[in-house]
């Protein structure tokens, strides 16, 4: 196999001779790999230090690894929908390092573990292709396809991918000396994922259990061994996205999945190898005893530490399971996605037929659809455009998926492969195809943390139509075999060069100058951060009225839990993640609100267009904490989207009130992103902070609804209750003519009735109204004190 060295010299042409040190091929991949991770960390810095995302993912995991740290149990005290791995991990290296878990710190340690996984692939397709330009062409795809890490960092993805490097890497260097203990190693890998993230893990294990009884003897040739795992396999995707089938778009991407997974089936039967190995039976039983006791002990030592087993279950399980109810995101698939999954199931079949029933000889279009087939792979899930056929760069995972089988197949007569060697061929295609199942339920970044394991197969792809045209080269004498040698040197070698401004380069300047325009956060632990002015200013005014207004405990709506560590304020049990709207349940809603009502001085802060984010267009469930906000606390300041909110009754007081709620629905918000929201109550209408009367015959109309509502509270009539809601109506549309015909104004004469919400729909009084009375538990609603009127039309 060609190891990208140029063609001798012709006889008589002198050639300067090298140093020494250069001479040797481990110290120039030392090299190489060294100046990119060097160029790489520098982009990975830059980029990580200039994003924030709203939804702030980064400070929720930050938080609670700090509550970890703190002694608090995990999944009791601390909730997290990651596995304990991740804690064991990164608590382990705050620990022995005694770094501070901060902003700067996490982001950097983020970028580092960027390109350290970089690394692991691009050195592990060294070892695979036997090719440095692949190595480093493997190590700058990587690099580009990570890049969403800066989106979420620290969230459990950064480890993941770290995780699926490892286990690529150690497939890469085979069984070695020691194959027990090198399989082992494998399986505590996988283990460690499944305690992270629970279905990248079941994903990986599915991949190394099938790339087994496909390649391994005796299992391969056991039909009632192979089968089972086989259908268990394809029926993977339609098992875990079962309840959403009947959308579309989820059901191209289930039966893509279950085509592309289909072709990597056929596509390894029938491979030759020569003869049974050695080392591939006691890499599999070292990688499944390795699995096995790493589960083992890693329970163990979280055990330890105070969760109960049955507390680890419900984290790293029932969790894990919920998130479809707490974060769903549709992937995006393409409809022609099935009719490349068919198309593609078919050649598969119609290769294997076609290897059987000839030898085949080398020939430059079987090495030429390979190398292009490897092409489109990277420069899709690297977003390079010159050759990539993905739908959008939004979905770079449809079209590896219907090529990954290609890898499996080995380059016909040519000689035999080893026996490990088919293992890894099953192995790396079938873990791509089965990680990409990861995108349902939510296709935002998990996208491209699929598309990663997709490397090796674009590398497999490549390096196999280097070797098929090698060899037809060598056919055609030594003439030819020098000539392929430096035309390959020379593409290969202009293929890392492209890489490399796009993934690594080009991106890094951009963000070098994003950095430097933006403005640094003033606060201890997160002073590396450069973000847009505004934003800095509105972070910056929350964390200065916490701190001002001597805040001893507070909560958001929803959380953005950096400003827990901006402030140095400790957050509430079980430390709420931020969308604990949807996340918590009740009696953890419950467990906060009991620790802010015994606190000297609880604040909130409260976003109502990133709780719409969040919410998604559903409706706002009437829980302990939800309920405990709006009824107790008051906004007192604005900066941009955000509210600083403080206690209604008496200073430093967080006694519940018994008053109603009025909790927004997302509605109005998704509608009009920072609006600002106008509410009556007992002076006027409110703009921002600025009280404006109410006009008297808006009034009048409301209290006419709400006079109607209590009679028909009290008298359990359907009639009544018709009544009121009419009455609600006709309010409703009172404000919207009044409000569009501008009759609203500071001399309006206001009137006594007070009031902040109110419904035309008794449902939705009900859904806005936290302790209704015995009425509204027979389907009627209690006597409301307010309502709600918005310039325009009424506000839900």
């Amino acid at each position: 196999m060609l190891h990208d060295a140029p063609p001798k010299p012709a006889p008589g042409r002198q050639q300067r001779p090298l140093p020494g040190p250069l001479r040797d091929p481990l110290i120039v991949s030392i090299l190489v790999y060294a100046g990119i991770a060097l160029v790489a960390m520098v982009t990975a810095y830059f980029t990580v230090f200039s994003i924030f995302a709203a939804y702030d993912d980064e400070g929720t995991v930050l938080v609670t690894l700090q509550g970890f740290l703190d002694g608090h149990a995990l999944f009791r005290d601390v909730y997290t929908p990651f596995g304990p791995f991740y804690y064991e991990f990164f608590g382990s290296l705050f620990a022995l390092t005694g770094k501070t878990v901060d902003t700067d710190t996490s982001r950097t340690l983020v970028a580092i573990l960027w390109v350290l996984t970089s690394l692991l692939y691009g050195v592990s397709m060294q070892r695979v292709t036997g090719r440095l330009t692949l190595g480093a062409a493997s190590m700058m795809v990587a690099f580009g396809t990570l890049s969403v890490l800066a989106n979420e960092p620290m969230h459990a993805q950064v480890l993941c991918v770290l995780l699926l490097g490892t286990l690529t890497a150690l497939t890469a260097f085979g069984p070695g000396k020691r194959p027990r203990i090198n399989g082992a190693v494998a399986g505590a890998a996988v283990a460690a994922l499944v305690l992270t993230k629970l279905n990248l893990g079941t994903y990986a294990a599915a991949a190394a259990v099938l790339a087994a009884v496909l390649t391994l003897e005796p299992l391969s040739s056991r039909a009632w061994i192979r089968w089972p795992v086989v259908i268990g396999v394809l029926a993977m995707a339609p098992a875990v996205a079962l309840r959403d089938l009947g959308v579309e778009p989820v059901r191209t991407f289930v039966a893509l999945e279950v085509l592309a997974m289909g072709a990597v089936v056929v596509a390894a039967h029938g491979i030759p190898f020569q003869g049974r190995g050695k080392g591939l039976a006691p890499w599999v039983l070292g990688m499944a005893i390795g699995f096995v006791g790493g589960l083992v002990a890693m329970l163990v030592a979280i055990i330890l530490t105070g969760p109960s087993l049955a507390d680890v279950y419900g984290g790293v399980v029932t969790e894990a399971m919920r998130v479809r109810d707490v974060n769903p995101a549709p992937v995006k698939m393409p409809s022609a996605a099935l009719d490349w999954g068919i198309l593609t199931l078919a050649v598969a079949i119609a290769a294997l037929q076609l290897r059987r029933s000839d030898s085949p000889r080398p020939g430059p279009w079987s090495g030429g659809l390979r190398i292009l087939a490897g092409l489109v792979i990277w420069m899709g899930i690297a977003r390079v455009a010159p050759v990539t056929l993905n739908p959008s760069p939004e979905n770079p995972l449809s079209v590896p998926m219907v090529l990954a089988w290609i890898a499996v197949f080995p380059p016909g007569g040519l000689a035999p492969e080893s026996e490990f060697k088919r293992y890894l061929r099953v192995f790396l295609p079938a873990l791509a195809v089965a990680e990409a199942v990861q995108v349902y339920p939510v296709a935002g970044s998990q996208m491209f943390i699929a598309a990663v394991t997709f490397v090796p197969v674009g590398a497999l792809c490549i390096a196999d139509g280097l070797t098929v045209l090698q060899a037809w080269s060598a056919e055609h004498g030594r003439i030819g075999l020098e000539r392929f040698g430096a035309i390959a040197l020379i593409a290969l070698v202009a293929l890392v060069a492209d890489l490399g401004l796009n993934t690594i380069v080009r991106p890094g300047i951009n963000w070098i100058h994003n950095y430097r325009e933006n403005t640094a956060l003033p606060f201890a632990g997160a002073t590396n951060l450069h973000l847009p002015e505004g934003k800095v200013e509105e972070y910056t005014a929350m964390v200065d009225a916490l701190q001002k207004h001597h805040c001893t405990e507070f909560i958001g709506y929803p959380n953005v839990d950096s400003f827990y560590l901006w402030s140095g304020i400790e957050p509430p049990l079980p430390y709420p993640s931020g969308p604990w709207i949807l996340a918590l349940d009740s009696e953890r809603q419950q467990r906060v609100v009991d620790q802010l009502r015994a606190a000297k001085r609880p604040c909130a802060v409260r976003s109502e267009p990133l709780a719409a984010l969040w919410l998604g267009g559903r409706e706002v469930e009437q829980r302990p904490l939800v309920r405990y906000i709006f009824a107790n606390f008051k906004p007192v300041e604005a900066v941009g989207e955000w509210e600083f909110m403080l206690p209604k009754g008496p200073a430093g007081s967080g006694r519940q009130s018994t008053g109603p709620v009025s909790a927004p629905t997302t509605a109005t918000a998704a509608a009009k992103p920072g609006a600002t929201s106008r509410s009556c109550t007992a002076t006027g209408v409110r703009l921002g902070s600025e009280p404006r009367p109410v006009p008297r015959h808006l009034s009048r109309a409301s209290c006419r609804a709400q006079a109607l509502w209590k009679t028909a509270a009290r008298s359990s009539s359907g009639a009544a209750l018709t009544a009121a809601a009419s009455a609600a109506g006709r309010a409703r549309s009172a404000s919207a003519r009044k409000s569009r015909s501008g009759l609203i104004s500071s001399t309006s004469t206001p009137t006594s009735c007070s009031a902040t919400a109110i419904s035309a729909r008794p449902s939705e009084w009900l859904r806005l109204n936290p302790s209704p009375p015995p009425a509204a538990s027979r389907g009627l609603p209690a006597s409301p004190t307010s309502i709600s009127i918005a310039a325009g039309g009424s506000s839900r």
